[in-house]
């Protein structure tokens, strides 16, 4: 029907091949876009090969290397790893030791299976499993090879052009320092392997009854010192936190209030995007800057104030020794004609097929805490599991490795493939290993990425403000570097922003 449209008359016959030739196009055309999606996703060496390491120097190099091939593990991969890593680190599993869920007890099957085995053939298994993944996923992506890397939807605006310009920042970190060691102690032991790819040394925890909206205050006052800007003449306040303080009101009016700003009628308002609430507080903020009813020299403080360590369940290995408390802000005015300071572009991408990868369930309507019956009662569908962060990291990072480097060419072309013209990347601090693999595929090198990980941990919203504010009082950012803000966020969902300091 296609190629004899002289011969085509709508009947049935005709219907039906001008269906089929339809259907086999949008199937190729799928297939194309996710061959190429493979092949962007695809980490680009194997650590374990490079020159000068030893027996124990490849395994080790495998160990940090791993996370980033979760995503292409299959059948009972990723239990043997597990296996072959706990063999290779302590040996026979203790014949007494107990294990909790069904996730604990298919570890302890998997380790208990290595049994007999030396160090030094558990790392040799190790490594050869991993490349054997490597190598598969490699081959699965070849087909893309030679075309072009990926198929980017194209972006409305290059450059926002916004005028903004970040007049000071601040931060806040409880006195409270807690080490691997605790973290350990406090969740049973075992935390060895996920306290070496969380790549965190120390976090701060908040004290007994500290507050989110009193920490956000301490780290508002700085920035606002900073900016040498009073609180009372803010023009709009922005609390911009992954985490509650309570359910109602939201944290706009409490921070106010924490700022001894309870009386002035100074817009205060909330958003909430978990890890990207900073980023899109930012955006806000600099849209509201450009408004028409803006008052010349108007100020806006964002800022993020984040307690975790009062919902990651203390016996989860995945999620203890990720996470810390911290607060940090910044103050935002709109920059004068010949000052170079600029918001560029900003953007966010949500794919709500991943919305059950991390959540807390509990706290909200569809779990409260009473029974929706009798509100004397208890809910029992409300329970522990139900109240604590829960996270499928494997998951998540297969939705990172598929869409990821085609947001960072949406958000700004070039970046899928190097910084550029842009002097530093200030990521969300995830995780140590999502940062190395992060870095890794998008081919960004190390030391142009500021770090903060080691010794805050994962802030969730506060991970960006953190790391931001650190790059600056560090000296590193400087007035006119261009700087790329960017990480992912529950639900699932990347956010960027690129602008000029």
């Amino acid at each position: 029907c296609l190629l004899r449209p002289r011969h085509f008359h709508g009947g049935m016959f005709d219907l039906v091949a001008l269906a089929l030739a339809c259907a086999t196009l949008i199937v190729w055309w799928a297939w194309s876009r996710r061959s190429l999606a493979v092949a962007a996703a695809v980490p680009r060496d194997k650590p374990w090969e490079r020159d000068g390491l030893d027996e124990t120097g490849r395994f080790e190099a495998a160990v940090r290397s791993a996370p980033r091939w979760l995503a292409f593990l299959a059948g009972d991969e990723p239990q043997t790893l597990y296996g072959l890593y706990k063999q290779a680190k302590l040996g026979d599993a203790p014949p007494g030791m107990k294990s909790g869920g069904l996730k604990d007890r298919v570890k302890l099957g998997a380790w208990r299976k290595q049994a007999g085995r030396s160090s030094a053939e558990c790392r040799a298994d190790y490594v050869a499993l991993l490349d054997g993944v490597a190598t598969r996923a490699a081959a699965a992506a070849a087909p893309a090879i030679g075309r072009d890397q990926v198929t980017f939807q194209p972006t409305r605006c290059r450059d926002l052009g916004l005028r903004v310009r970040i007049v000071g920042t601040g931060n806040y970190v409880p006195e409270r320092v807690v080490t691997n060691e605790e973290v350990t102690a406090r969740g049973g032991g075992g935390f060895e392997a996920s306290t070496v790819r969380s790549g965190v040394a120390e976090r701060r925890f908040a004290a007994p009854g500290e507050r989110a909206s009193t920490m956000a205050a301490h780290a508002s006052r700085a920035a606002l010192e900073a900016a040498g800007v009073p609180p009372e003449s803010l023009w709009m306040i922005v609390n911009a936190s992954g985490t509650n303080e309570q359910a109602i009101p939201d944290g706009g009016p409490l921070l106010q209030a924490a700022l001894g700003l309870g009386g002035s009628g100074i817009r205060s308002v909330s958003v909430h995007a978990t890890c990207l609430s900073f980023l899109v507080g930012l955006e806000m903020a600099s849209s509201a800057l450009e408004r028409a009813d803006c008052p010349p020299g108007a100020h806006v403080l964002v800022c993020s104030s984040e307690i975790t360590s009062r919902h990651v369940d203390p016996c989860d290995s995945h999620t203890a020794t990720l996470f810390g408390d911290g607060a940090a802000a910044c103050v935002l005015r709109r920059a004068g004609w010949r000052e170079g300071s600029r918001l560029h572009a900003a953007r966010v991408e949500t794919y709500g097929e991943g919305a059950a990868l991390t959540q807390a369930r509990g706290g909200g309507t569809n779990l409260p805490q009473h029974s929706p019956e009798d509100h004397h009662a208890p809910n029992p569908a409300s329970d522990y599991a139900a109240n604590h962060f829960e996270m499928d990291g494997a998951g998540a990072l297969r939705l990172v490795l598929q869409h990821g480097r085609g947001f960072m060419e949406r958000l700004w072309p070039g970046l899928s493939r190097s910084l550029g013209s842009i002097t530093w990347a200030v990521p969300h601090q995830a995780s140590g290993l999502a940062l190395e693999a992060i870095l890794d595929a998008l081919g960004w090198p190390a030391e142009r990425a500021i770090r903060t990980i080691d010794t805050l941990g994962n802030c969730v919203a506060a991970s960006i403000p953190l790391t931001l504010h650190e790059g600056i009082a560090s000296g590193k950012i400087r007035r006119g570097d261009k700087c790329v803000l960017f990480g992912t966020g529950a639900g699932l969902s990347f956010g960027g922003i690129v602008l000029t300091y």
